[in-house]
């Protein structure tokens, strides 16, 4: 059994690699078509562009297909419309499903967005059914933003070098997974948008880089490292560093004082996390790296109320950005809290599994 979580841990770095070494989309698109036919087997693996009301076909892999789709038609053309992924787990039961080939079990279509718009889609499919999942969706949406949303390797480069360490001496909630992930959710939002994604990039990257003094004042301190940061200037104007720096300093935005621009309203939201194991998680590994002095019951009341003060209904926390899935995550969440019983359960869990490390 393939460990897909792996196999995208391998895959997502070299898909990066080959979109920073061109500009020419059709040339990405056809790299990435035989990067991800070769490392995950399947059957046909390929893009459609939108082009003239109707999606054409582009680079691929695999088998010879259908050369044009209709908008709202077949699992593509309803992508397209839906502006969302699509996994499919027997595409005989798809209705209007287009039969490109009858080898073709399962499917999978991610869109393929820029400033709002659809562009294309990723059309991959497989001759096992069910063989797609929540895992593929996410990082084929994580790949296709990046497609879309392509980043001057240079910068990425000196980020990665020079900037993700400082994470890692950083608290479990905050180490270099963690700027990833928040990079990674705001390029994906970034596709919603008529952005710049260098500054998105950037302004994600530095976002906690202030918790090297302190976690209460660290967003001011972190615009103050963009602003110092000579090495910026190679890329940016220096307007473009104030926006960076104010996107970075604004990602602790509440209620009460909103984002000054899009671009923090983006890093804001994808530092949200709303996945209700990884807020309790990080919370609780927040808690035993600051107040070690605190024991278990301790450390619940504190969960508890950091909880109910951003989470709940009239905590703190906003959704900034209306295409986020954390709309639905922050309910699931919700529901959680106002059920104390399994709460406890799962702290329970959690922090016996923190304090055996």
């Amino acid at each position: 059994m393939v460990d897909k979580k792996e196999l995208y841990r391998r895959v997502i770095p070299q898909a990066i690699a080959l979109i920073g070494a061109s500009d020419d989309q059709i040339a990405n698109m056809a790299n990435l078509s035989a990067l991800l036919h070769q490392e995950c087997g399947w059957w046909w693996t390929g893009f459609y562009r939108v082009q003239a009301g109707e999606l054409v076909l582009g680079p691929f892999q695999g088998p010879v297909a259908c050369t044009r789709i209709p908008y709202g038609k077949g699992v593509c053309g309803t992508a397209w419309k839906a502006s969302e992924t699509i996994v499919v787990p027997d595409v005989e039961q798809f209705p209007g499903h287009i039969a490109c080939s009858s080898l073709s079990r399962s499917e999978i279509v991610v869109p393929l967005r820029r400033k709002g718009e659809i562009i294309g889609v990723l059309d991959i499919d497989s001759q096992e059914l069910n063989a797609f999942d929540e895992t593929d969706a996410r990082c084929l949406e994580r790949i296709c933003a990046e497609l879309s949303c392509r980043v001057n390797p240079e910068l990425r480069d000196y980020v990665e070098a020079a900037i993700l360490p400082r994470y890692d001496n950083f608290d479990k909630g905050h180490q270099r997974d963690h700027a990833e992930t928040v990079i990674a959710q705001a390029l994906q939002l970034a596709t919603w948008y008529d952005v710049d994604p260098d500054l998105v990039y950037t302004a994600a990257a530095y976002h906690d880089t202030g918790l090297c003094e302190d976690r209460k004042t660290h967003h001011t301190v972190s615009a103050r490292i963009i602003r110092e940061d000579a090495r910026l200037r190679e890329w940016f104007s220096p307007e473009q560093i104030r926006i960076i720096a104010e996107a970075a300093e604004d990602h602790r935005a509440s209620s009460d004082h909103a984002p000054r621009t899009i671009y923090g309203r983006l890093i804001a939201e994808a530092d949200r996390q709303i996945i209700p194991g990884t807020v309790i998680c990080r919370t609780i590994q927040y808690g035993l790296s600051h107040y070690p002095e605190l024991d278990k019951e301790g450390h619940w009341e504190r969960t508890l109320e950091h909880l109910h003060e951003k989470y709940a209904e009239g905590g703190y926390l906003k959704l900034w950005i209306p295409q986020s899935p954390n709309a639905a995550r922050l309910e699931e969440l919700r529901a959680l809290i106002r059920d104390e019983a399994r709460l406890r359960a799962l702290f329970e869990s959690f922090y016996q599994a923190e304090i055996e490390k």
